[in-house]
């Protein structure tokens, strides 16, 4: 975002709010996810990396209460009484849910005022809820909280699962909170230990393709995936023994289960396996500078989350069929929980100009919408003050 629009945000916090000190301000990332889709609440492997846009918050501290928190993407304001931090059911809810955790072991929070804005699409599946938690998180500085990155994106998971109501892995408030420059975060979702791999394909971009169709997590088919992994595991594990989730689960193993299991839950289990093993070879792509190899691992995620998980769409197969098809790109695949949103296609860095020239038209020819995209040079670094 340029200082001149931070600029006019810092000038409409004084008309909201008042001169009465100055702001401090923060910013946590959006997120796009390489490789590794509903592995995260599988206990498995993932490999995100954040993008340089995210959710910014300018914040202050204030003598009395309520905490007054303004969103400039919705035009709403919201107020939090510190002392009984309740549900109410609008976007603020996220914040809520954050700042209610913290001061279950920290104590109530100081009345704030807050105001909300940033670059991030809503809705796009580039994790704007995990952004604004995790900004929230990270901006409890100000109020008196200290907490490092993996404390802030604790309290953010905990939030969206627990406060709004949204099951979800800890994959996204993880690599919005961790995540370094010029890296993508290989996050074992099941233990929660982590490695930064540096993004090292040489004159390789990254093409985040919105396909124009929005879509909510809470009110998408995500929550029935995870009871059909559920339901897969407890199948399994009475068969085969005791398995912590599905992926403790070997190939061998759910062949021998498989008779017993129903047709969904052995193509769930059958993607969530084949998915953590594309994971630890796309590591092994990164660190050898393999785009191609990389590329047909995007590929084969895209033809198994859509045939074996069944979470794509008619538009997320035809960006994905459309950009593929284009010359310099190594691989392409949807991204994120699905029914909507993104593609991710891996690029040769020359080639970036042409695709976008082109790739729209084919897609609005296709489907009727309009896309939208956001080229990646380098993954960009987690939240943080500024």
């Amino acid at each position: 975002m340029e200082k001149r629009e931070i600029r006019e945000r810092r000038a409409e916090f004084a008309v909201r709010y008042g001169e009465d000190g100055d702001a401090d301000l923060y910013f946590a990332p959006g997120r796009v996810n390489l490789i590794g889709e509903h592995t995260d609440y599988n206990g498995g492997l993932v490999l995100p990396l954040a993008i340089a846009e995210g959710t910014y918050v300018l914040i202050r501290a204030k003598k009395s209460p309520p905490a007054r928190l303004y969103s400039a993407a919705s035009g709403e304001e919201a107020e939090l009484d510190p002392g009984r931090i309740a549900r109410r059911g609008d976007w603020a809810d996220y914040a809520r849910g954050v700042l209610a955790f913290l001061s279950q072991s920290r104590g109530a929070p100081p009345p704030f005022e807050a105001l909300y804005f940033g670059d991030l699409p809503l809705g796009a599946g580039l994790s704007s809820s995990a952004s604004l938690e995790v900004v929230t998180a990270v901006s409890s500085a100000s109020l008196g909280y200290t907490l490092d990155g993996e404390e802030a994106a604790r309290a953010a998971w905990r939030a969206e699962n627990e406060f709004v109501g949204v099951s979800c892995g800890i994959m996204d408030q993880y690599v919005v909170a961790l995540a370094e420059v010029g890296t993508v975060l290989f996050l074992d979702c099941g233990t929660a230990a982590y490695v930064h791999i540096p993004f090292s394909l040489k004159d390789t971009a990254i093409v985040i393709g919105h396909t124009g169709v929005y879509r909510s997590l809470a009110a998408s088919a995500y929550n029935r995936r995870r009871r059909e992994c559920e339901e897969a595991l407890r199948t399994i594990s009475g068969r085969i023994g005791g398995r912590e989730d599905l992926s403790h689960v070997t190939r061998e193993e759910l062949a021998a289960a498989r008779p017993y299991l129903a047709e969904t839950a052995g193509m769930r289990t059958e993607h969530v396996i084949e998915e953590n093993l594309r994971v630890r070879e796309a590591v092994r792509c990164l660190e050898g500078g393999d785009p191609q190899g990389l590329g047909r691992l995007l590929n084969l995620s895209h033809a198994s989350l859509r045939d074996l998980y069944q979470v794509s769409s008619p538009e997320l197969d035809a960006l994905q069929e459309i950009s593929q098809a284009r010359p310099g790109v190594w691989g392409c695949r949807m991204t994120g929980a699905g029914f909507g949103g993104c593609v991710i296609a891996l690029v040769n860095r020359e080639a970036v100009p042409a695709y976008l020239a082109k790739v729209p038209g084919l897609y609005g020819d296709a489907t009727g919408r309009e896309p939208f995209f956001i080229v990646v040079n380098a993954p960009s670094g987690g939240a943080r003050r500024l």
